[in-house]
């Protein structure tokens, strides 16, 4: 999946360090665009340089370096993957959010500058639900959507009881968590792997895949740990939008032997969601498209010949 260079570095299959090979995209530092309120919002792109483009949405502990992990796959299939940290993460400046659907405006804005009028969107983790947002918002730029190991609120017709306390203590909790810098980041990976199923473990010792987890989480909190306290707070906050007015196809993709993302989080999204499909992958975990993501964009490039 990734090359290692002299200099310890990372560089991706077909990039311009690989000769003869235009096609794919640079993984090259973030760029960024100001927002129309002065605020920069930084991306990055991999997979197909003229492929058909993918918004993807991070997880809610992680940023935009992810899409690498897709790269290959992508490449692959025809599809171009454009990668936004959220506010307060990677480059991207903080601004509270009310809800997700504030961010999918920042999102058509980057599409707008980039001359996108119809994509696909993916989001993994608590990413799914910025995906949803987005598709909801702006459904005539949505083609499809596609959510990995969702883990998401739930509509505002099924609040839970005590929920804006519990999101005040998790905030807390990742806020001062993410203060953490260097070696006490691979400590709490640590720690994470615990707790992960045999698949999830093989691929936290795979030690490519290990060194860009590690980067994508100093990434999160390069400005410190707002902005990754306030997305998991919005993981588990009510949606601000309605999913039955969601008209892209929405497919699921979840692990069978997934520990962080639960079973109820998949049931949300069939009993809310009018067009969804649910493809479960016996024996993998949450990371499981790290080591084969193949039939995931195989199956959206079927979706947009339908």
């Amino acid at each position: 999946m990734f090359a290692r260079f002299r200099d310890d570095s990372f560089y991706l299959p077909g990039s311009a360090a690989t000769p003869g090979a235009d096609l794919s995209l640079d993984q090259s530092p973030a760029r960024t665009l100001q927002l129309p309120d002065s605020r920069r919002l930084s991306w990055c792109e991999t997979g197909h340089r003229h492929g058909f483009p993918v918004v993807y949405f991070h997880s809610q502990a992680g940023s935009r370096l992810e899409s690498e992990l897709l790269h290959d796959a992508a490449l692959a299939a025809g599809f171009r993957l454009i990668a936004i940290d959220r506010p307060g993460i990677g480059a991207s400046d903080f601004v509270k959010l009310r809800g997700h659907s504030d961010f999918a405006v920042d999102v058509a804005a980057l599409l707008a500058h980039l001359g996108i009028t119809r994509a696909g969107v993916m989001g993994w983790d608590g990413g799914a639900t910025f995906a949803l947002a987005f598709s909801h918002r702006y459904p005539h730029m949505v083609a499809f959507a596609t959510l990995l190991a969702p883990v998401a609120g739930r509509p505002v017709a099924q609040r839970r009881l005590g929920l804006r306390v519990l999101s005040a203590m998790v905030s807390g909790f990742v806020y001062a968590r993410q203060r953490l810098r260097g070696s006490r980041i691979e400590q709490c990976l640590a720690r994470l792997r615990e707790g992960l199923c045999y698949a999830d473990r093989k691929q936290f010792d795979n030690p490519l895949v290990y060194r860009l987890l590690v980067r994508d989480a100093a990434e999160a909190v390069r400005q410190g740990g707002r902005g990754v306290a306030q997305d998991s707070v919005l993981s588990l906050a009510d949606w601000d939008f309605a999913p039955a007015a969601i008209t892209a196809p929405v497919d699921v993709w979840r692990g069978g032997a997934d520990t962080l993302s639960a079973p109820c989080h998949v049931r949300v999204l069939q009993e809310s969601l009018p067009n969804v499909t649910l493809h479960s992958i016996p024996g993998q975990g949450h990371f499981f498209f790290a080591g084969s993501s193949a039939d995931i964009f195989r199956h959206a490039r079927q979706l947009l010949k339908a």
